[in-house]
This record gives structure tokens, C-alpha cells and sequence, in this order.
């Protein structure tokens, strides 16, 4: 498959997936602040990483002032599609799809992909904490399951008041 071919399936996938799935909800604009808006999947998984990792969190929100709206609202709008390559799209889909919360663990998936990052966004300036969550690395979708299933377990009972807002 070339790039376009690959890109262009991803596509037709995601949209009858993503409007069934998760519903029209996420595209109504005075809705993104509700209790299940993007914004309020963006406040969860900020709240989730500091506590998962303050360090981290407190470096790239108050120091670096690096708001999730830049990276993560495509993660979390496209369900992770544009992120990695169709074969592990589908496998991080079966996960969301699995959870008995629905896309809880989107957002535990998601802090898991700043965390096993966590050694080199702590090296790195703003602009390069921007590039590397913009154009995330390549990386075995099967650590960050593993991270995210870690994540869940330890945070869950936590999360769910989080997540009840």
C-alpha cells in the first residue's frame, strides 16, 4: 500500500466509526465544554498525568505552558488514527472498543504516550516537547497498551471521580 491508499482507508474507516462510536457530540461546539466534550477529556488527561507523572505534567503545563489543544485534541478527536499506522490503529481501536467504559481508556492510552516519552520531554525545550507530541515517534502500540493498562489499574478508582464530573 502506498501512504495516499493507506491514508485514504484510514479515512473511510474512521468517520462511520468515530460518529457511532462516539458520537456527534465531540463536533457540536457548545458542547466541548460539556462533561463530555474535548475539553473536558482534555482536563481529564492533564489531571491524569500529574498524577501518573507531577514532574512531567508540572514541566510541560506551568513551565512550558504547552496546552493539550495543540496535540491532543487531535488525539482524542481522531481517535489516535493520525498517530500511527492503520495495522496499530485498529489494534488501539479493539482496546477502546473492549473497555466496558467505552473511551475511558482513551484517555489513560493517551497518558501513556506522554509518559513513556516522559525521559526525553524532560530534555527537551518547548519547541521540541511540540514537534515530538505533534509527530509522535514510532513505537510498539503494544508498550503504550501495556503502559495504559498499568495507568488504569493504578488510577482507575481515582479516575472514575474524574470522570463522574
Amino acid at each position: 500500500h502506498t501512504r495516499e491508499a493507506e491514508e485514504s482507508i484510514r479515512f473511510s474507516m474512521l468517520l462511520p466509526f468515530h460518529w457511532c462510536v462516539v458520537g456527534k457530540d465531540n463536533f457540536i461546539k457548545t458542547l466541548d465544554d460539556s462533561a463530555c466534550g474535548i475539553g473536558a477529556m482534555m482536563v481529564q488527561l492533564m489531571e491524569l498525568l500529574q498524577k501518573c507523572d507531577k514532574p512531567l505534567h508540572d514541566l510541560l503545563v506551568e513551565k512550558q505552558q504547552l496546552s493539550p489543544q495543540f496535540y491532543a485534541f487531535r488525539w482524542l478527536t481522531l481517535l489516535l488514527s493520525q498517530e500511527f499506522q492503520l495495522p496499530d490503529v485498529i489494534r488501539l481501536w479493539d482496546s477502546f472498543l473492549a473497555d466496558q467504559n467505552r473511551f475511558d481508556f482513551l484517555i489513560y492510552l493517551c497518558c501513556a504516550m506522554i509518559v513513556v516519552q516522559s525521559e526525553q520531554l524532560m530534555k527537551n525545550d518547548f519547541a521540541l516537547n511540540m514537534k515530538l507530541l505533534q509527530n509522535y515517534p514510532d513505537i510498539d502500540v503494544h508498550v503504550l497498551l501495556r503502559k495504559a493498562m498499568e495507568i488504569q489499574e493504578q488510577f482507575a478508582l481515582e479516575h472514575q471521580d474524574i470522570l463522574a464530573r
